[in-house]
C-alpha cells in the first residue's frame, strides 16, 4: 500500500488483507502512519481513538 501511495495513488483498496484475520484496520493504519503515509483518523462508536 505504501508503495502505491508513493507512486502517486490517491487511495488503495485493502479489503482482501482483512479476510484471513492476520491484519486489522488498526494494524494497517499504524504501519502506514509509521511510514509517513497519511491515514484517516480512527473512529470507534463515534469517538476518535
Amino acid at each position: 500500500m505504501a508503495r502505491a501511495v508513493d507512486a502517486g495513488a490517491d487511495a488503495v483498496l485493502a479489503a482482501s488483507i482483512f479476510h484471513q484475520g492476520d491484519w486489522t484496520v488498526g494494524l494497517v493504519k499504524d504501519a502506514l502512519e509509521a511510514l509517513g503515509v497519511p491515514v484517516r483518523p480512527r473512529q470507534w462508536e463515534g469517538k476518535q481513538t
